[in-house]
């Protein structure tokens, strides 16, 4: 009977029912190693090296994180964020330094907007996550201090349409500020998210100046 055609169908759904379960079991140890490796390296893992730098050594965990754990496991999450922060600190010290040459200029600012929206994106997938957690507490808990550094940027471009979309950004995290973060971070919230208002304002102001001089010019 062992020889039957149903026999050996049924050997073959056992076998593969087994491999089945070893590729499930290795799947799950594969990714509880990449896990205490994240963590690792997010609680101050990170050590210099000589090949590497930090942002390179950074992609490498969030690739690594992505293809064994999946673009939604909170390894890649955690990683892309950690990159984003590094990001959005270099890009604040590339606005400082700009005005000093206008070709340097205009080819930082082309990889700025880049940088940018990848942080944006970065930041906004995480708040999808999050809000898939079901876990009835505001992503700003988490999400707070990466809303506020992009804010940052996109405030410091100088244009109002940037300042507007800082200005979305903080709408996500105003009411979190209200209620949890002390007075002075409360108005540095409010100050990014009006800062559109302000500049508007501000032009405002100087074509109300500029027709006055012309009006005493022309009497």
């Amino acid at each position: 009977p062992l020889h039957t055609p149903r026999s050996k169908d049924l050997i073959r759904v056992v076998t593969e029912g087994v491999t089945s379960k070893k590729k499930q079991g290795q799947t799950i140890v594969n990714m509880a190693s990449v896990e205490s490796k994240v963590f690792d390296r997010l609680e101050g893992g990170k050590k210099p090296s000589k090949d590497l730098d930090e942002a390179e050594i950074d992609g490498q965990f969030l690739q690594l994180a992505s293809s064994i754990c999946g673009a939604q496991h909170w390894t890649t999450h955690f990683m892309t964020l950690d990159m984003v922060e590094e990001t959005l600190t270099a890009l604040n010290e590339t606005l400082m330094r700009l005005g000093q040459d206008p070709q340097k200029d205009e080819e930082s600012m082309e990889e700025i907007f880049v940088n940018i929206a990848e942080a944006a994106d970065g930041i906004e997938r995480a708040y999808t996550f999050a809000n898939n957690l079901n876990l009835k507490l505001d992503p700003a808990h988490w999400l707070f201090d990466y809303t506020l550094a992009l804010a940052r940027v996109l405030v410091g471009l100088g244009d109002v349409k940037s300042q507007k979309y800082a200005s979305e950004w903080i709408h996500r995290v105003d009411k979190y500020a209200a209620r949890f973060e002390n007075e002075g971070m409360q108005k540095v919230v409010v100050a990014l998210r009006d800062a559109w208002k302000r500049d508007g304002s501000d032009s405002k102001r100087k074509a109300e100046t500029k027709s006055d001089d012309n009006k005493k010019l022309k009497s």
